[in-house]
């Protein structure tokens, strides 16, 4: 069914009525963002069922939590404040803290101009609610609450607090709903379903319903809500739940009494407790008769109300034979949709288990990271820009995007950790070393709503001093003005040259930007999560990450590059075509029972990786007889397997490797070096927004990110 949009339902009214300025702002986006305050068990798992509802939670707030994630893909602020730089739109805050710090929470809302607060906390003490309640009546706050179960909005598919999606609004065609209907506003929430019910069960539907509070002291009563909910053009009546304790029925007799304009629409009363014994609670803390008081008993409201003209019923039938009477028998929907819905829900399966990412979502012959083509990125951007893309779903701008180029450039002009390499070590082992031992990498900071992907960058920077040590190329990194590339550090790291080839630079770049992440589930990403679950140090984590890989996983490029290399030299020496020599030493290594690598892909019968890197060489002019073989070598696979296998990055990798005359081992590297950015992005995923200590079924995660996006 289609929802009424967000910005013609009652929820919009109120808002519209408090903060226009704000309301202009939802018309234009058509989204009424809402945000979690408190994030103990209660309001993680009402989170979580607001969210499937349909309400936007922009953001949740638990101090000490801030750069966290709720329900893993909401982000997490220390305060109110936080948040409110980064989403200035926030319309609802719903507040589930204890009761011991409730006052603060509501309070620092109620000052962000935050215009609708319902107040979930419930026991508050007097004291504290009196300063709420005088904060919220000096910014004009709509509070509602405490100890309320909070408000839904049907039509519109929204709610703040605990209230299950068990009312119904209104057809006005078979797949559409309209917002009409009776507005229902209660002080107790186990009535609601009963009031919903007994409506639903003659077609009658229900466009809001409200939950003022249970306590004896709350921030909305019955007279400041009905004349609000009477002034939306489409409530057609309005039903107020009430019960024995306090005077709220009585003071909305009085106000009715004193400004019946105020009052243009049906009321229907219907009022628990009527054999209530004096003295004794009912459940709620405002449920009580005082004794020896006129006021607060269910006699005294009845003649309240019915003074005014106010039918008053302590039934189910009465109430459906008092609001049909009044709506003259009106039908808002087929009852068959709603017991239909009821069904639904009953016999939902239960959640399937499963976790999410928001970092890359794999498909067969595609990758995106954070919506955006793996090889649109490869074709556009830069190796710190898309770092910056896995960490924080979104490239960034020009200002930010200088900021990581120093960072990462102040990173690599600093000495790396002296670490000996014994000789043919593989390049992992020696990189892993350098990880764990060094110092600048551990101690720099990670707090903070940028920490996590400064740290990355960082870390990105100290690869390219790592791989200078490696290659013996330190000298070329120790001049750096500063302002170059970061693509130029790289290419002075691999190259040991500071007269930079520009071409062979962005081919660099392009390499391992095209390897910078495959999701959670290689043996690397696996490594890092495992090592994040139990919260181990970021150096440690992502050095666990680039110890698998092997030559079992990353290593094939390198061994491509060997093979187009052998299968070159061959033609050349002994003056045969590269089709045959390349048959030949096929054939050699199946009979030596070894693997021929950069073919292949579990997943990819197209690599979404090898076009725009075979497309990088020729335009970059590196482009020659290694990239030649390696757009005919899965033919001739074939012609000596017989087994169809298409090339793979590795093996495009391997190509442009050997055509640019580096060492084969130099595709292991760049594999390693791009991989590390989404280890980087895996890891601070998992400590934002998974449990520790947590069992990983890596076939279970979920891509929860963003949906395919073109890059402008």
């Amino acid at each position: 069914m289609k929802l009424v949009p967000p910005d013609q339902g009652m929820l919009y009214y109120i808002i519209e009525n408090k903060r226009p300025d704000l309301a202009k702002k939802i018309k234009q986006s058509g989204i009424i963002e809402t945000v979690v305050v408190g994030l103990g068990g209660q309001g993680t798992r009402h989170a979580e069922l607001m969210q499937q509802y349909g309400t936007t939670i922009t953001a949740g707030i638990a101090p000490g939590r801030g750069g966290t994630r709720l329900l893993e893909t909401i982000p997490v602020y220390d305060t109110i404040a936080e948040c409110l730089k980064e989403h200035p739109n926030i319309a609802v805050a719903s507040v589930w803290r204890h009761y011991s710090t409730a006052k603060d929470a509501t309070i620092e809302a109620i000052e962000a101009d935050i215009p609708i607060i319902i107040l979930i906390s419930e026991g508050i003490p007097l004291k504290d609610v009196r300063d709420i309640l005088v904060s919220a009546r000096k910014h004009k706050t709509v509070l509602i609450g405490g100890n309320t179960p909070g408000v839904i909005f049907p039509p519109e598919g929204i709610k703040a607090g605990m209230l299950p999606d068990v009312f119904y609004p209104e057809e006005i065609s078979p797949d559409v709903f309209g917002p009409k209907g009776v507005t229902i506003i209660s002080r107790s929430g186990a009535i609601l379903y009963h009031l919903s019910d007994a409506l639903a069960s003659v077609g009658i539907a229900q466009n809001a319903v409200l939950g003022v509070g249970g306590d004896g002291a709350i921030g909305s009563t019955f007279r400041d809500l009905v004349p609000l909910a009477m002034a939306y053009d489409n409530t057609d009546l309005v039903v107020v739940a009430g019960e024995i304790g306090g005077c709220q029925e009585e003071l909305l007799a009085e106000d009715i009494k004193k400004n019946p304009k105020k009052y243009p629409k049906p009321l229907v009363a219907l009022i628990s407790g009527a054999h209530a014994p004096e003295g004794k609670t009912m459940g709620h803390a405002g449920a009580i008769v005082s004794p020896g008081q006129v006021y607060g008993t269910f006699q005294s409201k009845k003649q309240a109300l019915e003074s005014v003209g106010v039918p008053v019923v302590n039934s189910q039938y009465d109430l459906i034979t008092e609001v049909q009477k009044r709506l003259k028998k009106k039908i808002y929907f087929d009852m068959e949709n709603y017991y239909k819905k009821m069904k639904t829900i009953w016999d939902a399966p239960s959640k399937k288990t499963g976790w999410g990412t928001l970092i890359t979502k794999v498909m067969p012959n595609n990758l995106l990271i954070s919506g955006y083509s793996l090889q649109d990125i490869v074709e556009k951007k830069g190796f710190i820009e898309t770092a910056y893309l896995l960490v924080k779903g979104e490239f960034p701008d020009k200002k930010t995007a200088e900021e990581m180029r120093k960072i990462a450039i102040d990173a690599a002009k600093r000495p790396a950790p002296n670490v000996h390499r014994s000789k043919k070590e593989d390049i992992s082992k020696t990189l892993v070393k350098y990880f764990v031992l060094d110092d600048e990498l551990a101690q720099y900071p990670e707090e903070g709503t940028n920490g996590a992907v400064k740290k990355t960058v960082f870390g990105i920077g100290r690869t390219a001093r790592y791989l200078s040590g490696i290659l013996h190329t330190e000298k070329a990194l120790e001049k750096l003005s500063g302002d170059e590339p970061f693509s130029h550090v790289i290419y002075r790291a691999v190259t040991g040259n500071t007269m930079v080839n520009e071409q062979h630079s962005r081919m660099i770049e392009a390499m391992i930007v095209a390897c910078v992440d495959h999701g959670v589930t290689p043996p690397s990403a696996q490594a890092t999560l495992i090592a994040a679950t139990t919260r181990a140090p970021y150096e440690i984590a992502v050095a666990q990450g680039v110890g698998a890989i092997t030559d079992v996983h990353g290593g094939a490029g390198a061994k491509a590059a060997q093979l187009f290399t052998e299968c070159i030299l061959k033609s050349k020496k002994e003056n045969i075509d590269v089709a045959q020599a390349t048959r030949e030493i096929m054939k050699k290594y199946i009979e030596e029972g070894k693997r021929i690598e950069g073919l292949g892909h579990r997943l990819h019968t197209k690599d979404p990786r090898r076009d725009v890197l075979w497309n990088f060489s020729a335009q970059t002019g590196i482009a020659g007889e290694h990239v030649q073989l390696s757009k005919k070598v899965s033919t001739i696979f074939e012609q000596v397997r017989g087994m169809s296998l298409p090339i793979n990055v590795d093996g495009v990798i391997g190509a442009i490797v050997a055509d640019m005359g580096l060492d084969p081992a130099m595709a292991k590297a760049f594999f390693i070096y791009g991989r590390i950015a989404g280890l980087s992005a895996h890891y601070f995923e998992e400590i934002a927004s998974q449990p520790r200590m947590r069992q990983i079924h890596f076939n279970e995660a979920l891509y929860k990110g963003k949906g395919p996006r073109n890059i402008q």
